[in-house]
């Protein structure tokens, strides 16, 4: 396990109630997430199902594909 670098003084606190993330680097730092994952979403479920539904449909799209193949090779082979 890695040992941690620096050390957690009382003056580092979180002032302006930004969500924080731990950077890599020299020792951690605390940073202000700003990219993907800054917020929540607001409709967390809604999110989730059309997750699901477009890794079910890529599914289905690369198993059509890979059977697609198989079947050119093996008409290239007879």
């Amino acid at each position: 396990m890695a040992k941690a670098i620096g050390t957690a003084r009382p003056t580092d606190t979180n002032m302006k109630g930004r969500t924080l993330r731990s950077s890599s680097g020299r020792g951690m730092t605390f940073t202000p997430a700003k990219g993907l994952g800054a917020s929540m979403v607001r409709d967390l479920d809604d999110v989730i199902a059309r997750a699901k539904a477009q890794y079910a449909t890529d599914r289905r799209d690369a198993a059509l594909e890979r059977l697609m193949d198989r079947i050119d090779s093996l008409m290239h082979d007879a």
